[in-house]
């Protein structure tokens, strides 16, 4: 097949590279014994080596084994960026059994989903999302309940002015042998014992959870192979040689991008607990807390979406920063707008930065990153070159034909990172993965776009119905089948339409029944109704009540036509505006 992008790979990309057959454990502790004395991780200040990590990952492993977790069981973490995440997901992996990535802000009745379909028996939880979950987990299979609170990791100083702020305000755990506390939980178990391999590099060790190349929910399991895969390309992909002379001396990424994402779980943790570098781990999804770790912690590379850079550039904080610490910076989980890569740029180049903003592709069915910009030929609009090992071709949608260079049509990989497949369902297995004509097995992205004659990717739009808000997947059909169960709701379709922060927010568009209450009324009990089941990224921030919505041929609600026509919309108003404002 045609691969012209290996002429770009001097001298940082190589073709091929090779990587260990051992499990997420086993790599972290591998990295352990090299660099025992190097900080591995830090949290609101506070910093841990990879000796003492090490450490309390085989004394949560051990405490596990006491409280009767067997290889192949399952444990949900649901959690933000904190150290109990990290310790626990290698501790899960040590015994043999399968970690379950949730977002820490989802509703009730999603998490009791998530934990039904993956049969979870052990939930790890923080103190302050307990409480909206508890009558849920009385009547759900989970055995026993770990309840973590941010105060576990913060010194003296911190941890009481967090108290007085946040921590008094909290629902006090309920007084049950169901749950746990940290601390409580870490003393189950004397000593670790000493460490027996139960499970395979190549047996399923992740869920995550994510939109399937079709726009529809499901549960990808992955490897230790997998992530291990990717992070052993992580030098090579922030701009450092992919071999023994690589020196993770004082190098950091600040881990913002969630870890229930496989962009924030392999490239913001586990690349650089593999490699020996630092993880500054940040538990708040936000611009100002990513200003202040800026400044404080002069992190050597950053991984974000392009809400996150926005904000960046607004903030106040970072007018007089000294941004020299930069080394890559990469924007990943959603289209990074041209603008915003130009204006980003001369931000931190004016501050002392040597490196540009770099875009990558990649998607959770291959854990993250396929494609990505290499340092020394970074190039506009596209989503780089693939990585070692990576091969990319376009096709002709539905079909296994390869497109000529420059023809729009759909991204297919192949990589040693390929997802073991979908939880329970061997059809869309069989739909996304499928075996070409050159023996190969390739991923059916539901990505569009074209390679040009230099062997760059770039990327359109996608096939899939999936919306992107903040960076994080929004699924239309979730909210539409959701919101159309409330009383008065005859027909409803989702969007999404642009923001100046967000990228992207949700827009519905909705029919009432015949005997529907006022639209004030309605609007209110869809509104209230989202809050209570869909994580906040999906809730809609603009309703639009409609006679009726457009249909396909063959009858379907014709969301495409509805984008269109808002798209259209919103252009003409802001050329009034701008024709006032000239006026």
């Amino acid at each position: 097949m045609n691969t012209p992008w290996v002429t770009h790979y001097d001298p940082w990309f190589k073709l091929s590279l090779s990587y260990p057959d051992m499990t997420l454990y086993e790599g972290i502790a591998h990295a352990a014994g090299r660099f025992p004395h190097h900080p591995a991780l830090t949290f609101m200040g506070r910093q841990i080596s990879y000796a003492d990590m090490l450490r309390e990952i085989d004394q949560a492993a051990a405490c596990l084994h006491q409280l009767g977790m067997k290889q192949g069981e399952v444990a949900t973490i649901c959690l933000p960026n904190t150290p109990h995440a990290v310790i626990f997901f290698y501790a899960v992996n040590r015994l043999g059994g399968i970690c379950n990535m949730v977002h820490p802000l989802t509703p009730a009745e999603e998490l009791s989903h998530y934990i039904r379909t993956t049969s979870s028996d052990y939930l790890i939880i923080l103190d302050a999302m307990l409480a909206k979950h508890t009558d849920m987990l009385e009547q759900s299979r989970i055995k026993r309940t770990i309840v973590c609170s941010i105060m576990d990791y913060l010194n003296t100083g911190l941890k009481i002015g967090f108290f007085l702020t946040k921590g008094r305000k909290i629902t006090r755990m309920p007084r049950r042998d169901f749950y746990l506390k940290w601390a409580s939980f870490m003393q189950q178990a004397d000593k670790p014992e000493p460490y027996q391999k139960a499970l395979g590099a190549h047996d399923c060790a992740v869920y995550l959870h994510s939109g399937g190349t079709t726009g529809s929910p499901k549960t990808i399991m992955l490897s230790s192979y997998n992530f291990n895969v990717l992070a052993v390309q992580g030098p090579q992909i922030i701009g450092n040689p992919a071999d023994d002379t690589f020196d993770p001396t004082g190098l950091s990424m600040v881990t913002i991008l969630p870890l229930f994402h496989g962009f924030g779980l392999c490239m913001g943790m586990h690349t650089m607990l593999l490699n020996g570098m630092r993880a500054i781990l940040v538990p708040q999804f936000s611009p100002d807390v990513l200003a202040d770790v800026l400044v404080r912690e002069k992190p050597s590379f950053i991984a974000a979406v392009p809400t996150l850079f926005e904000g960046i550039l607004k903030n106040k904080k970072l007018e007089q920063a000294d941004l020299s610490c930069l080394q890559a910076v990469f924007c990943g989980g959603d289209s990074l707008p041209k603008d915003l890569k130009r204006r980003f740029d001369r931000f931190i180049q004016a501050r002392g930065a040597k490196c540009s903003l770099r875009e990558g592709y990649g998607l959770t069915e291959t854990v993250t990153v396929c494609a990505v910009n290499p340092m020394q030929d970074a190039r506009e609009d596209t989503v780089g070159i693939p990585l070692a090992d990576v091969l990319m071709k376009v096709v002709e949608p539905g079909t296994k034909r390869e497109v000529a260079v420059g023809q729009d049509g759909e991204f297919c990989i192949h990589a040693p990172t390929i997802m073991l497949g979908y939880l329970d369902d061997p059809e869309a297995t069989a739909e996304t993965v499928r075996l070409h004509d050159d023996g190969l097995r390739w991923v059916h992205t539901g990505d569009f776009g074209n390679m040009d004659p230099d062997g760059y990717f770039h990327f359109k739009q996608r096939i899939k119905r999936i919306l992107k808000v903040s960076g994080i997947p929004v699924f239309p059909s979730q909210i539409e089948d959701l919101v159309s169960a409330v009383p008065g709701v005859r027909m409803a379709c989702a969007i999404g339409v642009p923001h100046p922060y967000k990228m992207q927010v949700v827009k519905l568009f909705v029919v009432r029944d015949a005997d529907a209450p006022d639209e004030a009324t309605l609007r209110d009990s869809i509104v209230s109704h989202c809050e209570k089941n869909l994580i906040q990224y999906a809730i809609p921030r603009e309703i639009e009540f409609c006679a009726d919505l457009p249909r396909t041929k063959v009858g379907k609600i014709d969301f495409v036509s509805l984008e269109r026509i808002e798209i259209e919309k919103r252009q003409a108003a802001a050329e009034v505006k701008e024709q006032n404002e000239t006026a």
